[in-house]
């Protein structure tokens, strides 16, 4: 099951729930046709909050998720501030290291102009 729900365009995933659902009218009472309708969501929202869960797992491990809720964000205003996530990136390092690089070649393009 590794490779499914497979790889097709959203309209034809659309088109064929919709051409296996007028399929099965004809097969069932209003009273059947409610119940399967029922369980069919049933296992959607199954697999909604499966999936769910594991989404706010994954964020968990991975870091980098704002909690724009949080008490330290509704004091300070800004999702960025103190959060752990953000100042220990590897994106944050880079930005600091070309922010000195740049300053050094702006300090060594000043002593270029004054001689």
């Amino acid at each position: 099951m590794k490779d499914f729900p497979p790889n097709i365009d959203p309209r034809i995933s659309t088109l064929s729930a919709v051409v296996i659902g007028f399929a099965l009218i004809d097969n069932f009472t209003a009273a059947e046709q409610n119940a399967l309708g029922n369980w069919f969501i049933t296992i959607g929202q199954v697999l909604e909050n499966n999936s769910a869960f594991q989404q706010v797992i994954e964020s968990r491990i991975s870091g980098g998720t704002l909690n724009i809720n949080s008490k330290k964000y509704k004091e300070t205003g800004d999702p960025y501030m103190d959060n752990e996530a953000w100042t220990e990136s590897p994106s944050d390092k880079q930005f600091n290291d070309l922010k000195k690089t740049v300053d050094i070649m702006k300090e060594e393009l000043e002593k270029l102009r004054k001689t």
